[in-house]
């Protein structure tokens, strides 16, 4: 990136260039007021120590608080300059300064900066307390929050204050999930709860405390200096009030104190509920204790709202597995791109957009929208600060809604949306898919009420939305033969392909239909969905399709990485799909389409921001979207150890060139078509045929009437796994006809070339040797036959090359086992087979005899050294 919100690069080119264009606009960011900022020539040079020697010197800056006491020293040097040699100088400098307050050490922070790198650290200390780059201080950056809430006027106020009283100081973010961690833990096995008890359980705890740092801070900010009686979430004010007998768990009073307030604005109808009426903490005092002794000197309290909710949002990933709570929850870099590319999210005038998430669980979704809606109406220039006010608050009460099946996960969503400033009095506890909203007997009357409220807001007003995001589940179905869920079916058209209703039908299919009904004509849908049914060849995956293009406009097409869910252990392929509900007249454009290879992690689910596509796809669409150009991007930056790494690419889709039958990104990917290609052009000069698999024979699958005429008779069958890497089987086992296993459907002849069809093993290729002529194999493979045995090691001998085996990773289909199908085979994939007059096929030929020479030795040789160990070991 070559601009931040401060400046761009090439305006620094000196110091007195990052003081200018960074450094003093950042002090404003920061709302240091004129008076506490003192520069270089109002400051006097000190003799630090430099070795064994001493240098006069005076740092750019000294930052004061309203008592006017010094508490940052910050240094700016030119942009070629390395910050991390200069921090002796500021904090030598910082030290002569505390030396003159004893017993203070006023100054708490030093910090050296060349414009492209903002390091800081803690006045005593060598370790790096934050390091910002030049491209990190942007308005949505977690990082550049950090910073202002440990460094910003208002921040380093609370610290002066209340460390006489309290140590009370900012975490750093970063540490926090182990803290989180560390308590969610304690209460699971201290206290023998389930993970998803514990962790509601933990909810409530850093509700409170999140409280309690907020009244603390507005005590603060009301010019009151808190006393250590202030300080309730703490181990002090517990034993002061277990000591006189006021209850034997207190934080049980916060706790309650908490609920009453909510319950205000429950009656008032500004909020729904989050916490049940009459709830307490279900833990044992001494867990309440310990919790309270491991959070007690942290300041939860964000001065920036979006930090407050981001460290929930850390609670929430270092506390809960995805499968644990029925939630997989959609990391965060793939939920920003989604939301920063909705053009719909942008407030017109007075109008805001309506914004839905029928599947919200912890409200991610919401919450981005949210935050990117606040930041517009926050930009706009025309509005009065009243103005702004009112326009938020209207946003948040009007505008966000979320629906959730799981009054649970509703109310963490809730939660979490309070925590971010608000916005969580549209989250509904329902089955969005039941577009009659159907009451069912029994519930609370408040359930009721927010039901009647939904059913009033969908089926009177007939409310429709701008913009929908969501993640729907891909793994939970409705079926017709479960009565409640049948009804749910007999709403939609997309469960009867053909016209004919389905068995059973997905919901993340059911959720395209009702999410079409819930969007304005032109409004966006942007939604996660499993590639089966972008790739998937069965006639309901098509008539899926066909429903999508012919009710929607395809935006975007952005294939994710096998390994985005990985860390709700779900390893299934899907993709982001960028959807405009067809208004009367539209025609499909161009589609944009990536393949990306990682979203902030790794297949081990460490952290990789450095390699994270998502930032450079997003300024790719943003400026074809403005009218730029739009380049094909293909970059290689995946890791060696990753099984199912491609380059990351970006590249446009032709409407002409559109595929009905493959909406997957895969299908289109510059590097499949390039390699093709180049097949092809190689063809024309004469060196290879580039084949059809349709101009070989493919060996059937035995039929049942076939397999039950062979009972009796004793096979060998050998699976993918018993064949190495270099098409030898070094392993089989023996079965009668009527006990083969289910996969054994293969009968296979010597000489026939398989290839595993599936790409976790691709590039597994075989010639079936004399021993397995007439026996089985699995199903797993694509079997063909050739003609002869030249034809056999030529086609051997093209199926091991990396052309080969990247056709297979492109042009599989399904979401949780992609893999390469007959009909795939025949018609998509080429084979390069070189030719004998210039094609270099008898040097191949030639080279593939030998090594299959080698492979029968190998194993003649194998035999005899088991057969050798046999007789020594047993004497046989």
């Amino acid at each position: 990136m070559t601009e931040n919100i401060f400046c761009k690069k090439v305006d620094l080119t000196s110091e007195r260039d990052v003081e200018a264009a960074f450094v003093e606009p950042l002090l404003r960011l920061l709302e240091y007021p004129e008076a506490s900022i003192k520069r270089d020539r109002s400051l006097d040079k000190l003799p630090i120590p430099k070795g064994s020697k001493t240098e006069n010197y005076r740092p750019d800056y000294v930052l004061y608080d309203s008592e006017d006491k010094p508490v940052i020293v910050l240094d700016a040097k030119a942009p070629n300059k390395h910050p991390e040699r200069y921090k002796y100088q500021v904090s030598g400098y910082a030290l002569l300064i505390n030396q003159r307050h004893p017993d203070e050490n006023p100054v708490k922070y030093v910090v050296v900066t060349n414009g492209l790198r903002f390091i800081v650290w803690r006045w005593d200390s060598d370790e790096i307390r934050l390091s910002l780059q030049f491209e990190e201080f942007s308005g949505e950056n977690p990082k550049l929050l950090e910073l202002q809430s440990h460094l910003g006027y208002k921040a380093m106020e609370i610290e002066r204050i209340t460390a006489p009283v309290f140590q009370f100081d900012r975490p750093n973010i970063h540490d926090l999930p182990q803290i989180f961690t560390e308590c969610h833990n304690l209460i699971w096995k201290k206290d023998k709860l389930g993970p998803t008890d514990a962790f509601y359980e933990f909810a409530k705890l850093v509700f409170v405390k999140l409280r309690e740092d907020r009244r603390i801070t507005e005590l603060i900010g009301e010019g009151k200096t808190p006393k250590l009686e202030d300080f309730s979430f703490s181990t002090n004010w517990i034993e002061d009030q277990v000591s006189r007998d006021i209850h034997e768990s207190p934080v049980q009073i916060l706790f309650q104190k908490l609920l009453e307030m909510l319950e205000r604005d429950i009656t008032s109808g500004k909020k729904k509920r989050i916490f049940a009426t009459g709830e307490q903490l279900e833990l044992r005092a001494d867990t309440i204790a310990q919790v309270v002794e491991r959070l007690q000197h942290y300041n939860l309290h964000g001065i920036d709202e979006d930090l407050n909710g981001r460290m929930f949002q850390s609670f929430l990933n270092a506390t809960v597995r995805g499968k644990e709570l029925g939630q997989f929850f959609t990391p965060r870099s793939v939920v920003k791109y989604m939301v920063r590319v909705a053009q719909g999210l942008v407030s017109k005038g007075s109008d805001l957009p309506f914004v839905l998430d029928g599947c919200c669980g912890s409200g991610g979704f919401l919450i981005e929208a949210m935050a990117v809606l606040v930041q517009s109406i926050r930009r706009r220039k025309d509005l009065t600060s009243r103005d702004r006010e009112a326009l938020t608050e209207r946003l948040y009460e009007e505008h966000l809604f979320g629906i959730d099946a799981s009054d649970r996960i509703a109310r963490i969503a809730r939660l979490n949306m309070y925590l971010h400033g608000d916005g969580g009095s549209k989250i509904f506890v329902a089955d969005a898919l039941d577009s009659k909203i159907k009451s069912y007997t029994g519930k609370p009357l408040e359930m009721q009420r927010e039901e009647n409220e939904l059913r009033d807001l969908l089926l009177d007003q007939k409310k429709l939305f701008d913009v929908i995001l969501t993640n729907p589940p891909f793994s939970m179905s409705y079926e017709q033969k479960n009565p409640d869920e049948k009804e749910i079916l007999d709403q939609y058209k997309i469960a009867c392909p053909g016209g004919k209703p389905a068995s059973r039908v997905r919901s993340n299919v059911l959720f395209l239909e009702r999410y079409w009904n819930l969007l304005k004509p032109g409004g966006e849908l942007l939604t996660v969905i499993d590639n089966t049914v972008l790739n998937g060849t069965d006639k309901k995956n098509q008539y899926y399709r066909d429903f999508l293009l012919d009710n929607f406009v395809i935006r975007q097409v952005i294939s994710l990485p096998f390994n985005t869910f990985r860390m709700a252990e779900a390893g299934v392929h899907t993709s982001i799909l960028h959807l405009r509900k067809k208004a009367e007249g539209d025609k499909q454009g161009h589609v944009f389409m990536a393949i990306l290879n990682n979203v902030g992690h790794d297949d081990h689910q460490n952290h990789t921001p450095q390699r994270d596509n998502l930032k450079t796809l997003l300024n790719s669409y943003l400026r074809w979207t403005d009218g730029g150009d739009m380049s094909v991007i293909v970059k290689s930056n995946t890791d060696p150890t990753e099984n199912l790494g491609c380059p990351f690419q970006v590249f446009l889709v032709d409407p002409e060139d559109l595929d009905k039958s493959r909406l997957d990104a895969f299908f289109y990917a510059p590097e499949l078509r390039r390699l093709q290609t180049a097949m092809r052009t190689q063809e024309a000069a004469g060196v290879i045929d580039a084949l059809s698999g349709n101009r070989f024979k493919i060996v059937q699958n035995v039929s049942g009437k076939q397999l039950k005429a062979l009972h009796g008779q004793v096979f060998r069958y050998f699976d993918i796994g018993d064949v190495t890497q270099t098409g030898t089987v070094f392993r089989y086992r023996e079965y009668l006809a009527e006990s083969l296993p289910t996969r054994a459907k293969l009968m296979v002849a010597k000489g026939d070339v398989l290839f595993a069809r599936n790409i976790s093993s691709r590039g597994t290729t075989v010639i079936v040797p004399q021993e397995f002529d007439g026996h089985f194999t699995t199903t797993g493979f694509i079997a063909v036959r050739p003609n002869n045995e030249d034809e056999a090691a030529l086609l051997w001998a093209a199926m091991t090359s990396d052309e080969w085996v990247k056709q297979i990773y492109y042009l599989a289909i399904t979401a949780v086992q992609p893999e390469i199908r007959n009909s795939i085979f025949e018609e998509d994939m080429l084979v390069p087979f070189p030719r004998k007059n210039g094609g270099g096929a008898d040097s191949l030929l030639a080279r593939a005899r030998h090594f299959r020479q080698l492979q029968e030795d190998t194993r003649i040789a194998m035999q005899a050294v088991k057969e050798a160990a046999s007789r020594t070991y047993t004497g046989k």
